[in-house]
């Protein structure tokens, strides 16, 4: 009799164990491992991390490699935190524990959920992002990563059987060879989602260039690792998908204030967002400078908001809707977008740049679907002397912001919601030629002892451009106004 139980059990046992083999690959190598041991110590993390799950429950747990280990949270150690305002913003008030490691393999995240990581809680969501060292470091194949991963997910199902797994695709990255494989490895990733406890998202997407798998260069420090940019546009994209899949997510977002710029965000009628030329507007220095009075004269009626911020580009203002939060809680009648002449001057191509612009249009459309988009063009310049990859080449730039102009004139055509508006004429001259009389920086600027060319319009530029396009602001502040309804 004991001899047929025992068979009858190891028949009943056998599938399951059967099971648990499949599971484990022969490529995945369960280890702890220490290659940025200059940066942090492995094991010290892991203790730290068990030992945070003895009395903090997280909502949230998010499992990767340097790139979340960068990112921001607890447990922080001297590894370095750069998105640290991401952070914030994306988990809000939730608690959340980052069991990101530098250089870590999925191999070495299976290792440290079998030793007792996700032991003792139950998170709502457990995310994963790690992948990216197997492809770009010990050169894995796309379906060795994703049998691995699906490895994890089945050992994290095990440990955490009441949460929702939330899989990331592998980021891009900058290496050329590595773009077919981080698309074929996230098909795979994919595949293991049934959109019931097991997610898949790519926002990774969100920071590929015009190339599949190729990050966009102002997301990257050094073509993996993100810039705070980066994170931003990285973390309001996780931001979307935790909100479908979790009903109790509350973060993404940032608190009401009672004013913006001195104005209720309920009376805002016109949202001005840009880089130094729009937030040059905030400036009373005479006399190049003298512009807070056009200001005053042109958009403070409107109960203008000014968001340009000096420096950025189209990917910086993307990360500050993400990270900031600069268009929640308004609904301007009207939002006047003028950027790109900072993505060219960085070297980036005239596609990049189209790109770019048409991203933070779609961004803002998406924001706010009511709000009447007015885009302007590029200005014309001629920044010979000034500190960026383009200053090699001045007219090549002014060139492509021209080029890029076109393109968006040809674009937003036939858009309704979307008005285009090149004011180029106003800065040149009948044959074509820069109007540098209209700008300011060959009079105050100075870079390593020469004076720069001219890029930033000066008080009378300033109100010639304000002149301009303040016909159109008007009209489609009259638009909006007669499409109410009574």
């Amino acid at each position: 009799m004991m001899k047929h139980f025992l068979l009858l059990a190891m028949l009943v046992l056998a599938p399951c164990l059967t099971h648990l083999t499949e599971a484990v690959p022969s490529t995945l190598k369960p280890e702890s491992q220490d290659r940025d041991k200059t940066s942090y110590t492995w094991t010290d993390r892991h203790e730290a991390i068990k030992l945070r799950h003895q009395s903090v429950k997280p909502e949230y747990v998010i499992i990767g490699d340097s790139i979340t280990h960068h990112w921001g949270g607890e447990p922080a150690d001297w590894f370095g935190q750069y998105g640290q305002a991401s952070w914030a913003r994306l988990f809000g008030p939730h608690t959340v524990t980052n069991m990101g490691f530098g250089f870590d393999y999925v191999d070495n995240a299976y290792y440290r959920v079998e030793q007792g990581e996700l032991d003792g809680i139950s998170p709502r969501v457990v995310i994963l992002m790690i992948g990216t060292n197997n492809l770009g470091h010990r050169k894995d194949s796309a379906q060795a990563c994703a049998d691995n991963t699906k490895a994890l997910v089945s050992l994290i199902r095990q440990k955490t059987p009441a949460s929702k797994i939330l899989i990331l695709g592998i980021l891009p990255r900058r290496e050329k060879e590595l773009g077919p494989v981080i698309a074929d490895t996230n098909k795979h990733l994919a595949s293991l989602a049934d959109n019931k406890t097991i997610f898949f998202a790519n926002p990774g997407l969100a920071l590929q260039s015009n190339e599949p798998g190729i990050i966009r260069n102002t997301c990257t420090s050094d073509g993996v690792h993100l810039k705070p940019t980066g994170y931003g546009i990285l973390g309001e994209e996780i931001a979307g998908t935790l909100s479908r899949i979790d009903s109790s997510y509350k973060g993404g977002k940032v608190p009401r204030p009672e004013t913006i710029d001195g104005i209720a965000p309920e009376q805002i009628q016109l949202a001005a967002i840009g880089d130094s030329i729009t937030d040059n507007y905030h400036k009373a220095q005479p006399p190049y400078q003298d512009f807070l009075p056009i200001w005053k004269e042109f958009y403070t009626p409107y109960n203008a908001v000014n968001l340009g911020v000096s420096g950025n580009t189209t990917d910086d203002v993307l990360a500050r809707i993400g990270n900031q939060g600069i268009l929640d809680h308004i609904s301007p009648k009207v939002v006047q977008i003028m950027i790109g002449t900072n993505d060219t001057g960085q070297g980036i191509s005239e596609e990049e740049t189209f790109r770019g612009i048409r991203r933070v249009v779609d961004k803002v459309r998406a924001k706010l679907p009511e709000s009447h988009i007015l885009l302007i063009g590029i200005l014309p310049s001629n920044i010979h002397h000034w500190h960026v990859p383009a200053a090699a080449e001045p007219v090549k730039k002014f060139q492509t912001d021209m080029k890029v102009n076109d393109r968006l004139a040809r674009f937003y055509s036939d858009r309704s919601d979307v008005t285009f508006l090149d004011i180029r004429h106003v800065f040149l001259n009948p044959d074509g030629s820069l109007r540098s009389e209209l700008f300011y920086d060959p009079h105050v600027v100075v870079i390593n002892g020469q004076k720069a060319g001219p890029l930033h319009p000066d008080t009378k530029g300033q109100r010639l451009m304000a002149e301009t396009i303040h016909p159109f602001i008007e009209r489609l502040l009259k638009n909006r106004d007669d499409s109410q309804p009574d």
